[in-house]
């Protein structure tokens, strides 16, 4: 009987077919891993736009209201404006902080405060209810709190949430800021109200609205007229430049002397991916008002630009 005989791969068969195997292997996941990557980077990149997006909303939706109410009131008043320690003699519309340097913000990037009356506070003055020029402290807060606490439904307009409030002539003419100090009746500034109101004048809560990027990079928002402290509006912020176009259209960055001559201001802000990039370096230099950064790393960025027309501001200008 004939023996039947197998034949099987040689040994250098199959090492050149592992080879082989190892070789498609490889450039099926290289292949992956770029796409992969590819998608990480695109994903990373749409987050940043949206992140910026959202913030650019916000803040323009604030200085599209920048004025309003207050627009009315010429006086200086000297309060801490931007929360920075400081007191500050300003007319409250908008105040600037230019290239910053403080504990707590990042380095070199601008503040804003801006300061409107609140809409949902808006009330008309109804009879029996008036105030008349130089009224004492304790009048003005009694006014205030009948007219924004009717029925105990919200606090006080002298507890710490709600301390600053608007007089406003029903024709817009004329208006009166005043900031509520303490409970016992002192308002700011002391010698009381500069205009009469009567029935149908307008009393409100006024807001002072501050944007800064922190030392984390990170945008964020505090209303002074609720004082419920910062809150994030965007991550990943690398810069936040603002350029204020005045009536004469020429720009300035710094509009404290005279912010009612302002009627536009150009917000740069300068977004950033969450993770570096490998083998990425970011060769841009980006230029914001009187900022420039040239970066140099692995971060993907965006520089996202607008301009606001401030339209309340400058209305009787």
């Amino acid at each position: 009987m004939k023996k039947r005989t197998q034949q099987g791969f040689t040994l250098v068969e199959l090492l050149v077919a592992m080879a082989l195997a190892m070789v498609i292997m490889a450039a099926i996941f290289k292949t992956f891993k770029s796409q992969q990557d590819s998608y990480i980077i695109q994903d990373q990149v749409v987050a940043m736009q949206q992140n910026l997006r959202g913030a650019m909303y916000v803040l323009t939706k604030d200085l599209q209201l920048a004025g309003h109410g207050v627009n009315f009131d010429r006086n200086q008043r000297t309060l801490n404006w931007d929360d920075r320690g400081a007191t500050e003699a300003a007319r409250p519309l908008i105040y600037a902080g230019d290239n910053v340097s403080e504990t707590g913000i990042l380095s070199g990037t601008d503040t804003l405060t801006i300061v409107k009356a609140n809409r949902d506070f808006w009330r008309e003055l109804t009879a029996g209810e008036s105030a008349t020029a130089g009224t004492g402290s304790s009048a003005v807060i009694s006014l205030a709190n009948r007219c924004l606490d009717s029925g105990n439904t919200t606090p006080d307009l002298n507890d710490s949430t709600k301390k600053y409030g608007l007089l406003i002539k029903n024709d817009l003419r004329a208006a009166d800021f005043f900031e509520v100090n303490s409970a016992s009746g002192d308002i700011n500034p002391p010698g009381g109200l500069t205009n009469n109101y009567t029935a149908g004048d307008i009393i409100t809560r006024a807001d002072i609205v501050i944007y800064r990027v922190n030392s984390s990079g990170d945008l964020v928002r505090k209303n002074l007229g609720n004082d419920l402290g910062y809150q994030t509006i965007a991550e990943n912020i690398d810069n936040l430049q603002f350029s204020y176009v005045l009536n004469s259209g020429s720009e300035t960055n710094n509009p404290n002397t005279n912010p009612g001559l302002v009627r536009a201001v150009k917000v740069f802000m300068l977004g950033r991916t969450a993770h570096t990039h490998r083998g990425f370096k970011d060769p841009d230099t980006y230029t914001m008002a009187n900022a420039s950064v040239s970066p140099g790393d692995g971060y993907r960025r965006k520089l996202m630009c607008s301009t606001v027309k401030t339209r309340n501001i400058g209305l009787t200008e």
